[in-house]
């Protein structure tokens, strides 16, 4: 969906003519751009953007062919501008996402404009229910993505060997970001024997042993959208008793949720199929985290899985979730298995490919 239509759908939703967006990700989504230090108000008809002197010869190249007003702040504050352009059009209402701002600006933003007889009107998640279907755009970069994410998994399988630390396994995974020109889309998570109980361990100095088990949940950047993938490997001989048990439950939960995930399948009928698995495994209460998670710009986006049984979000063609099934026996092992998957009409597909 073109922004000016996006915009367009707001208004018409929240009956306003005055909106703000002064995060990161919401500016990317509606600019494709990604500098810090800058605003975007839209009133009626008219777009303003308003920057810092620091990022003003980008921004006006970027956007010179555009519509957009560009209005530079030199000395005043980015909530003075905002205020005069607001006065000037005589908007009496502000629309801003309690979701993607920080108190201190929205206490400031109530003070200044309740000053000057303009109402703020806080709405959560304005544009989740737009971003949440993915153009074809999106789709090709969350491929991308996918595909440099599992090449990494797969070179970092290959090198992995006793005697090797969770850190340096982990530095390696950055420098194989950096050889691909990615960033990290999160802080890599490298967890070896016990820590892997862990779901969100902090890489450390522990070394992998013969005979170990390790976790590796990497993903990266790609033209600003994300990828997440997670494997657990074995080490040696291991591959045997609770460690095949639970390894086989959570491959069977993982490949279920993947056969599931379909247009217009009510997420709460996903999290008690997977209640009715893990409880006849006998592993009841130990999946502590949500099964899956939308992934988009954030690595965390709607849909959400929380693990309320009546949550009857309905999954939608073109959604991108990252299923993450997880089983975590404390101070022993953990094992999760992760995918990023594209839903489909009848089926999803998957995009993550590193071997198992």
């Amino acid at each position: 969906m073109h922004a000016k239509k996006i915009i367009y759908s707001i208004f018409k939703k929240y009956k306003v003519t005055s909106i703000l967006f002064t995060n990161k990700n919401e500016l990317f989504y509606l600019t494709k751009t990604q500098f810090l230090e800058f605003w975007l108000l839209f009133i009626n008809k008219h777009k303003y953007i308003i920057c810092s002197k620091i990022i003003e010869n980008q921004i006006k190249k970027t956007f010179n062919n555009s519509d957009i007003n560009i209005v530079i702040s030199k000395y005043r504050s980015f909530l003075d501008i905002t205020t005069e352009i607001l006065k000037k059009h005589k908007s009496d209402t502000l629309l801003v996402d309690l979701k993607y701002i920080n108190a201190d600006c929205l206490i400031a933003i109530d003070k200044k404009l309740n000053n000057n007889r303009i109402n703020v009107k806080k709405e959560i998640g304005i544009l989740d229910n737009i971003r949440i279907i993915k153009t074809k755009d999106e789709i090709n970069n969350l491929k991308r993505s996918s595909l440099i994410i599992s090449n990494i998994c797969n070179t970092i399988r290959k090198y992995i060997k006793p005697g090797l630390t969770e850190l340096d396994i982990h530095y390696t995974v950055l420098e194989l970001l950096a050889r691909n020109r990615v960033k990290e889309s999160f802080t890599p998570i490298i967890a070896s024997g016990e820590n892997s109980a862990n779901p969100h361990h902090i890489s450390s100095n522990r070394k992998i042993k013969n005979n170990d088990i390790l976790l590796i949940d990497i993903g990266c950047i790609y033209n600003g959208y994300c990828s997440d993938l997670t494997r657990t490997y074995f080490l040696g001989n291991i591959y045997d008793g609770e460690y095949k048990k639970v390894f086989e439950t959570i491959k069977k939960v993982h490949l279920n949720i993947i056969k599931m995930i379909k247009d217009c399948v009510k997420i709460s009928y996903i999290n008690k199929i997977v209640n009715k698995i893990i409880n006849k495994s006998g592993y009841k209460n130990m999946i502590i985290h949500s099964v899956a998670h939308g992934i988009g710009i954030e690595i965390h986006e709607a849909p959400y899985f929380n693990k309320n049984y009546n949550n009857c979000t309905e999954l939608k063609k073109y959604m991108t979730i990252a299923v993450e099934p997880g089983i975590y026996i404390n101070d022993k092992f953990g094992i999760r298995i992760e995918d990023t998957v594209l839903v489909k009409k009848k089926k999803s597909e998957i995009l993550t490919s590193a071997t198992y």
